[in-house]
């Protein structure tokens, strides 16, 4: 048996679009990080219940095995498919997972989640799965000018969610877009690298050149020999895509570009971060549920990392009048997670000891 106290271990899963990052902290510590770890893609909706699984126990093994008296748990990590458990190690597990919005999506995933991490229906409170978007919340409660949060997800794919404060937790409130690449992620990896490919494809039109093979290699296969199934050759050519925002993001921003470039690749960026303004705005509709002034902006995802993207953001929001008291880049959302989780700890021990 390992030697460590285990209930006291608490883990977080920021799973995304891209890849799947997972955090281990322990209060005995002092609320240190223990282990980290990542594996692949992880959006339930794209692939699977069984594959968003997967991804999750691979870097849960990967994290394990830096925690001390757990190394032998690394072997488990290079298993295909890895498997669940074998018995309860951690106190509590919260999934914050691209893909899970609705309560539906939730009960659908629980009993893979459950078995994943060996716990049982007695086990009420020790299991928590929530959208992504929350674990980028959980700052704003250790904020305490703020009332409200609303968070903006910008990465392969974009939803946005408003959040009321209570205490230590936090209420869903609002949620907008969180649709998936062919009915929405405006803003997204995905739809600024769309944006590029049609621009380039466009000025191919307008030069009458039949060379370009951007056609072709957008609706090849994209599966490859260990992603053979439809969807994973969807999640492929989805990641492909979006890759190219990439490009325009380095020639939007980045030096020694021609002029030419830059205005083109500005011009496809400030559209793209116009679908994410329009989306914001709606959660703070009249004010009366969200009050910029007493609320906080948390971004997450990959495409906030850019600082040119931000500003752009910032500034069409100012020029609707929506100025909000914080605005904070989470560059870890798992690490926010675990802190929120160990905290609401301390405070329900708070309380029961009040009451004692």
């Amino acid at each position: 048996m390992p030697a460590r106290t285990m209930p006291e271990l608490f883990l977080c899963v920021d799973g995304g679009g891209t890849s799947v990052k997972v955090v281990i902290a322990s209060k005995l510590e002092g609320g240190q990080v223990l282990g980290r770890g990542a594996a692949g893609p992880c959006n339930v909706k794209t692939v699977g219940p069984t594959g968003a699984i997967t991804a999750i126990l691979q870097a849960t093994y990967k994290a394990l095995a830096q925690v001390d008296g757990f190394a032998g748990y690394e072997e488990q990590a290079n298993a295909l498919p890895p498997p669940p458990l074998d018995r309860p190690v951690f106190k509590k597990v919260w999934l914050g997972l691209a893909g899970v919005l609705h309560q539906a999506d939730i009960d659908d995933f629980t009993p893979f989640a459950q078995e994943a991490f060996h716990f049982g229906a007695e086990d009420q409170g020790a299991l928590r799965i929530t959208n992504d978007g929350h674990l980028l919340a959980s700052s704003c409660t250790l904020m305490p000018e703020i009332d409200s949060t609303i968070v903006l997800i910008a990465g392969t794919g974009t939803v946005g969610l408003a959040f009321k404060k209570r205490g230590v937790e936090l209420d869903l409130v609002g949620v907008s877009g969180g649709w998936g690449y062919i009915l929405g992620d405006e803003g997204s990896a995905y739809s600024i690298g769309r944006l590029a490919i049609r621009f380039v494809l466009e000025d191919d039109d307008r030069r009458k050149s039949l060379a370009s093979s951007l056609v072709d290699k957008t609706y090849s296969d994209h599966s490859t020999s260990t992603a053979r199934s439809f969807t994973a050759a969807e999640a492929n050519r989805k990641v492909w895509i979006a890759e190219a925002a990439r490009v325009v993001f380095a020639h939007a921003f980045g030096d020694r570009i021609d002029e030419p470039s830059r205005i083109a690749a500005l011009a496809i960026v400030a559209d793209g971060v116009q679908p994410l303004v329009k989306l914001a705005a709606g959660l703070v509709g009249d004010r009366s549920v969200i009050s910029p002034s007493r609320s906080s902006l948390s971004l997450g995802g990959g495409l906030w990392k850019v600082p040119g993207y931000c500003e752009l953001l910032k500034r069409s929001l100012k020029e609707l009048g929506i100025v909000f008291a914080e605005i904070v880049v989470v560059g870890d959302a798992p690490e926010e997670g675990a802190r929120a989780l160990m905290a609401e700890e301390l405070a329900a021990k708070g309380m029961n000891g009040h009451h004692v």
